[in-house]
């Protein structure tokens, strides 16, 4: 890749990018800038490398990166949600709600019936001010027929791959030292302030200093209107005296099975672990901790960092391993879930952290969202439910997706 041909890169945590020399010129990049929050266009005696650490740093060359047009922009959120549904996805929980996406969800909405549900929380970053927050009080009364806007998203710390985690001891770099916002009291006031106003808030934790902050941030506030419950997403590596605060202070856990699965190894020799360290990467993806304290345990796949199919992470979530890779040691194995949990964290579970009373199970009164496994999910080997067809999708009682054919 050439210094003059223009290329923005994201790397796989989706939190830092590489960009070329003719990018970071057409971006105006020439020096070290300032931020809102951590982070950073890192240089070397002053000169930019190319490496650009979290969001804010990473959308000085996004911006001008030309866009694609509307119409090629619905047929990809189109051919997304028809994969989503033939995997047996009936809802979802989108983590962005910027620029157009309004837009763009009410034109294609009133194209097609959406394949599945969309639930979405726009960001609040470091140096939102009151006027911001109270737009965001607002958003949460927009929708459609299958999507709405319910919640808000934060993000305490990045992560732990880029050092830039938030811990309470350096990682072994040196590094994942400090919060995403500078003065995480802000943190604290912007989600008190909209969670008091009925906004379910989600934030992204993922150092053991970060959670911690965010626990106590959400100590004792009141219950929300909707039903819905505040939550914490990711939660990588937990001290033991965190573990039972999620039940305790009704904080829903929202983890990935296949961030531990796919990113890390049961030797420590990943990257993710050697950063940590054995002790504190053994403390890693406490699913079954949390789920066995009585906490509400969403799963997810945080896609695109990761694969969406729910086949495969409910299947890593019980084998504590990459489905299909039968050579590989389980990661932790004693926080291996059941196949009966695993299901619960994709449907009753991730209905109560919604508030959706009439979801998340099949019964009279409850709406008509169904997902048809050619396996029983329940009784079958989770390596074969990663790969088990799914015969049937249906949303609201419409068909969405089908299979043309299932062998017996």
């Amino acid at each position: 890749m050439g210094p003059d041909l223009p290329a923005l890169l994201y790397l796989f945590d989706g939190h830092s990018a590489l960009a070329t020399p003719a990018a970071l010129r057409i971006a105006g990049i020439d020096g070290p800038r300032t931020f809102s929050g951590n982070a950073e266009i890192v240089c070397q005696d002053g000169i930019p490398t190319g490496h650009l650490l979290e969001l804010e740093a990473v959308s000085v060359v996004s911006a001008v990166v030309p866009p694609e047009s509307a119409q090629q922009r619905r047929q990809r959120l189109t051919e997304l949600l028809g994969s989503m549904a033939a995997a047996g996805l009936t809802s979802a929980n989108a983590m962005d709600f910027e620029g157009d996406s309004g837009e763009l969800v009410t034109a294609l909405e009133a194209d097609i019936e959406l394949p599945m549900r969309l639930r979405f929380a726009p960001f609040c970053m470091p140096g939102t001010d009151t006027e911001q927050l109270d737009h965001i009080v607002e958003l949460q009364r927009r929708g459609g027929r299958r999507w709405r806007v319910d919640g808000v998203k934060f993000m305490v710390d990045g992560t732990i791959d880029g050092g830039t985690a938030w811990l309470e001891t350096p990682d072994s770099h040196g590094e994942s030292t400090a919060p995403l916002w500078p003065d995480p009291a802000e943190y604290r006031h912007a989600l008190r302030y909209l969670a008091q106003r009925g906004v379910p808030t989600v934030t992204h934790a993922i150092g053991d200093a970060g959670i911690r902050y965010a626990l106590d941030s959400l100590a004792d506030l009141p219950e929300l209107p909707s039903g819905a419950r505040h939550r914490i997403e990711h939660i990588e590596t937990l001290p033991d005296d965190l573990v039972d605060r999620f039940a305790r202070q009704s904080v829903v856990a929202s983890m990935q099975p296949t961030h531990c699965t796919h990113y890390t190894r049961s030797d420590h020799s990943d990257n993710w672990s050697e950063r940590l360290g054995a002790e504190r990467a053994d403390r890693a993806f406490r699913t079954r901790d949390i789920r066995d304290a009585g906490a509400i345990l969403a799963l997810g796949s945080d896609w695109p960092i990761a694969p969406f199919d729910a086949r495969s992470i409910m299947a890593d979530a019980q084998l504590r391993r990459r489905a299909g890779h039968l050579d590989d040691a389980p990661i932790l194995p004693g926080q291996a879930l059941t196949a009966r949990m695993a299901l619960e964290g994709y449907t009753s579970h991730a209905a109560r952290a919604q508030g959706a009373s009439d979801a998340g199970a099949i019964a009279v009164g409850c709406r008509a969202d169904l997902t048809a496994f050619a396996v029983d999910p329940l009784r079958c080997l989770p390596d074969e439910l990663a790969d088990a067809p799914i015969v049937l999708t249906m949303v609201g009682g419409d068909v969405v997706h089908r299979a043309d054919h299932v062998d017996a």
